[in-house]
């Protein structure tokens, strides 16, 4: 479904994954736009509905709870009291790609933990709501970069950093292309067809034992980076992650 989007170039969606199911969300002000994708995509799943709806009221249906992202790592969707020794982050999901629901956020996340080194400079690569910059910071890094090529993404990130009270530098760019400087860790959660386009680049960003973390990678794209050193992969579901150093 999420090829059947890309090729489309449609990016306005996210998944919600409950006790009832998993449902996909496609968001635009063109219902000409909605009726083409959802004949596309009746192949692979049922139809709901269609709702007419404010921002405000979508991005509030979509969780009203806090939840557990990754072990010992919260997520509060609004300002609750969480009895926890571990991380918590203020995250408002929905406007941009990275609520903490999906398994590649999951994925980016834990492997994100595992090869953090405190006081790491980080770049998250297509950072969506920022959600994985936040927790670099929080987990210890040093300076963090956080870079979309969506402006909606870019003003969302920006508004979850401050929420959170993390210092992060984040700018609108397409990939690299308003990116300067190199990184201990580079981290990008997209689909596996812009992490080849990734792959062209990013050596020229990386310090000495530098690593890069790649998710989103569905199960029949793995082979695409068979060429690769890879350090670590996971799996969850269809979905792969991908630790790789140059």
């Amino acid at each position: 479904m999420e090829e059947t989007l890309f090729d489309e170039e449609f990016f306005n969606y996210y998944f919600i994954d409950n006790f009832e199911g998993i449902f996909l969300v496609l968001v635009s002000k063109e219902q000409r736009i909605l009726d083409v994708l959802v004949q596309k995509l009746l192949k692979y799943a049922d139809f709901v509905e269609n709702r007419v709806t404010s921002s405000d009221e979508w991005i509030k249906n979509i969780i009203r709870e806090p939840f557990e992202f990754i072990d010992g790592v919260w997520i509060d969707p609004d300002f609750h009291e969480i009895n926890t020794s571990g991380i918590v982050i203020k995250l408002t999901p929905g406007l941009a790609f990275g609520t903490g629901l999906h398994d590649t956020t999951k994925l980016a996340a834990e492997l994100l933990r595992k090869y953090l080194k405190p006081g790491d400079v980080v770049l998250d690569l297509g950072c969506g709501s920022g959600i994985l910059s936040i927790l670099a910071k929080k987990m210890g890094a040093g300076r963090v970069v956080a870079v979309d090529n969506d402006p909606l993404a870019v003003e969302v990130a920006k508004e979850n950093a401050k929420k959170n009270g993390v210092d992060i530098e984040i700018r609108q760019s397409d990939l690299f292309s308003n990116v300067t400087g190199k990184f201990d860790l580079i981290i990008s959660n997209i689909i596996a067809e812009i992490l080849l386009k990734v792959l062209e680049q990013v050596k020229d960003f990386l310090n000495f034992n530098g690593k890069v973390i790649f998710s989103g990678i569905v199960d029949s794209k793995v082979d695409l980076f068979t060429q690769q050193k890879v350090v670590e992969h996971r799996r969850k579901n269809e979905w792969n992650a991908l630790v790789i150093k140059f």
